[in-house]
């Protein structure tokens, strides 16, 4: 069996750009995936046009082999786009490998580490009282960990004032602790907004309605910041939805800054390379809580892996009060009781139209930005 096609869609996916990737073979089987990265969508494109003849003619089943040929072909490597364009071409090979075999990834993957994957949703809203009623809402669909943000007020007007924002999150953090009750998980996102002295007070503040832990609460270039405010709070930290591949995540692992990692498989180079992002993190005990806010093809090669990866403790689940329509792929993950349960079928377990990717036309989205009162840039 050869590859014969490789072909990358840069799409809008009905309601932001997506990235997917079709790799067919001379014996007419197909894989699919997805390598979608919101804030440079074309640049990822552009990547796996570059890394087609990379693929062409080989074996579709010599994965490991393929991923570091993509990887160790290119002189300039590492970082986002070729994070996202690894992952794209991995899922595919692990799509098509599955269907050759007639087998769901996650067997191939080692089986089933798990019966069913814990999610967590998100919540948003204008106020203390609509988040927290917002949460009680997910709660009620049988969800048992929600995730929030806060400081949405300021988003409007492209604002982050630090001490406002944390006023902000420690209200919110309140409001949906009352609301939920003590047995509830309440994730505290940060966005790598906050300088070390408001993550600091931030954490000093939320501490007593006991957060599952805080997210990126500091910009993610200099991880050893993680380390001053570690000794400052006994709060889990979460890290790790900007790294891209298993070196990024060394520092994180090794020095143990943190509790849980966050790779998302769109992002980190696929399937193989989140494995042994898992297997490093286990020898230090630490868990993943894989990142994930793509769409249903994204959302499956997660799913896959996290049934498969022993220490993994939660997976990213924004569509989960809500699942959007995808014009190209589906389905979403059916979910039981706050679990998503194993896709079924061979392969990802996916469906994916051709034509309609094929007709979907792309029109780029504006990167999101912030600014700080005195009008200099911010993280968002």
């Amino acid at each position: 069996m050869r590859i014969t096609e490789v072909k990358p869609y840069l799409t809008s996916n009905g309601i932001a750009p997506a990235v997917y990737l079709k790799i067919a073979t001379d014996e007419g089987l197909v894989g699919y995936g997805e390598g979608t990265i919101n804030s440079m969508p074309r640049a990822v494109y552009g990547l796996l046009e570059d890394l087609r003849d990379c693929l062409i003619g080989e074996d579709p089943q010599r994965i490991e082999f393929l991923w570091q040929a993509c990887l160790r072909r290119l002189f300039y490597r590492g970082g986002p786009a070729t994070g996202a364009a690894l992952a794209a071409i991995d899922m595919a090979l692990w799509d098509l490998k599955g269907k050759a075999l007639d087998m769901p990834v996650y067997q191939l993957l080692g089986g089933l580490a798990r019966e069913r994957v814990r999610l967590y949703g998100h919540v948003t809203g204008r106020s203390a009282a609509e988040i927290a009623a917002n949460a009680v809402r997910l709660v009620e669909q049988g969800i048992t960990a929600v995730r929030f943000r806060g400081f949405h007020t300021y988003d409007d007007i492209g604002l982050q004032d630090h001490p406002l924002a944390v006023r902000q999150q420690v209200e919110y953090m309140e409001a949906i602790r009352a609301a939920v009750g003590d047995e509830v998980d309440i994730l505290l996102e940060c966005h790598g907004r906050y300088d070390l002295e408001w993550a600091v007070a931030l954490a000093k503040q939320v501490e007593r309605y006991q957060p599952f832990w805080i997210e990126d609460p500091m910009r993610h270039e200099n991880p050893r910041l993680l380390a001053q405010l570690r000794q400052q709070t006994p709060i889990p930290l979460a890290h790790g939805e900007r790294q891209h591949d298993k070196w990024a995540f060394r520092e994180l692992i090794e020095n143990r800054y943190v509790d849980y990692l966050r790779p998302d498989i769109c992002h980190c180079g696929g399937l193989t390379e989140i494995k042994k992002i898992a297997a490093m993190a286990e020898t230090f005990f630490i868990n993943l809580v894989p990142h994930n806010t793509q769409g249903p093809l994204g959302t499956a090669a997660g799913l896959h892996a996290s049934l498969a990866i022993n220490n993994v403790a939660l997976l990213e689940a924004p569509w989960v009060s809500n699942p959007p329509p995808s014009p190209i792929v589906g389905p979403w993950p059916t979910v039981r009781d706050g679990y998503a349960l194993p896709p079924q079928g061979p392969g990802l377990g996916i469906t994916f139209d051709e034509a309609a990717a094929e007709e979907d036309t792309f029109v780029p989205r504006p990167n999101a930005y912030l600014k700080a009162p005195d009008g200099s840039i911010r993280d968002w």
